[in-house]
């Protein structure tokens, strides 16, 4: 059931996400008028050139495409319990398989009835490998397969499916996230954007509205611009500052990981 926050949109999920996206917002636009920029501006207490708002804009504009695909990219429990469900089904068929090898093939006394029984099971399992083979070649067009081919593939699947568990548990730990990464990057950009221009970026977390540090004063106020769906942590500057401090410590453990792999990732020249 989709849980409603106090604003009335959708509240976040807190399971861990895989990292891949399943659909844009590519039809929002971003698109502030001038009122906007001169409240943008005062707010700030600095002006911003035509070139500054279009890369601001820019900025934003990237943020309304992926972050509507964060509520539909997959968990990592429902790949992973999927995952379990293939390797319970591939053991159960080399169960199966294997069943045949178990089977005694003489008895004598009380055992004969048995093992003569056992041998018939054992024949008719034959029966039925030798014609899934064969009906094994004539279906598969790309090449010929029969049962041993078939016991090639699930044997890879088999490996496969050890090493998919094994991508998918350090993917999860290196860059799976829980929805907002993308407001999380999009306050990394705009700090950037910031710095490169001399322009406030520092934090201060004071519970005084009137104390709020520049870079808050902006993003709240850029924020005012943006439809509902979009706006993150506007309930106070001190909720909001603190947001914006914990998103630049995410972003920048996550570049600190990718630039770790980098480096420890075979084939990387030194």
């Amino acid at each position: 059931m989709e849980r409603i926050g106090k604003s009335g949109n959708r509240r976040k999920s807190r399971r861990l996400r895989l990292n891949i996206s399943l659909g844009s917002g590519a039809e929002q636009k971003f698109a502030p008028q001038g009122a906007d920029w001169r409240l943008i501006e005062a707010a700030y207490g600095h002006p911003l050139t035509s070139a500054d708002r279009d890369t601001i804009v820019g900025l934003v504009g990237q943020y309304f495409f992926w972050q509507p695909g964060e509520a539909r990219a997959p968990f990592v429990d429902d790949a992973v319990d999927y995952l379990d469900r293939l390797e319970k089904a591939g053991k159960r068929f080399w169960d199966v398989l294997l069943e045949r090898e178990g089977t005694p093939m003489t008895g004598s006394g009380d055992q004969a009835g048995i093992a003569e029984e056992d041998m018939m099971r054992s024949n008719a399992m034959g029966f039925v490998q030798s014609h899934v083979g064969r009906f094994l070649k004539q279906y598969e067009f790309r090449r010929q397969t029969d049962w041993r081919g078939l016991l090639d593939v699930m044997g890879a699947c088999t490996a496969a499916m050890v090493q998919s568990r094994k991508y998918i548990t350090e993917e999860a730990a290196r860059i799976g996230f829980v929805e907002g990464r993308q407001w999380d990057q999009l306050i990394w950009k705009l700090t950037a954007f910031a710095e490169a221009r001399a322009l406030p970026s520092r934090i201060s977390k004071s519970a005084d509205p009137s104390q709020a540090s520049a870079f808050v004063r902006f993003v709240r106020e850029l924020q005012r611009t943006f439809p509902a769906q979009f706006r993150r942590h506007a309930t106070s500057n001190a909720a909001l500052a603190e947001a914006i401090t914990v998103a630049r410590r995410k972003i920048k453990r996550l570049i600190a990981q990718q630039e770790a792999q980098k480096i420890n990732s075979p084939g990387q020249p030194t």
